[in-house]
């Protein structure tokens, strides 16, 4: 965080912004840019990731209620044996 803030403060000169369809520019300050940038790259790497994360918690969520019926399966004629 230290050196988040370092950086920010150190490259406070103002750089132009485009905004690609609009043919705009905006003046802001170069470490802003950055961390708008590093924010946005970690944002759709989240969102890209989401799918097979949560697919992957819906199969170990059915696996794990396959272990217990199958072992509920196995205890029952153990039980039957006593």
């Amino acid at each position: 965080m230290l050196a988040l803030v370092i950086f920010l403060l150190s490259n406070r000169l103002p750089v132009p912004v485009g905004f690609w369809p609009f043919n705009m520019f905006i003046s802001l300050p170069f470490g802003a840019v950055v961390l708008a940038a590093l924010l946005l790259g970690f944002f759709v790497g989240l969102l890209a990731h989401l799918p097979k994360r949560l697919g992957a918690e819906r199969r170990a969520k059915r696996a794990e209620k396959r272990v217990a019926e199958l072992e509920g399966k196995l205890a029952a004629p153990a039980s039957n044996l006593r």
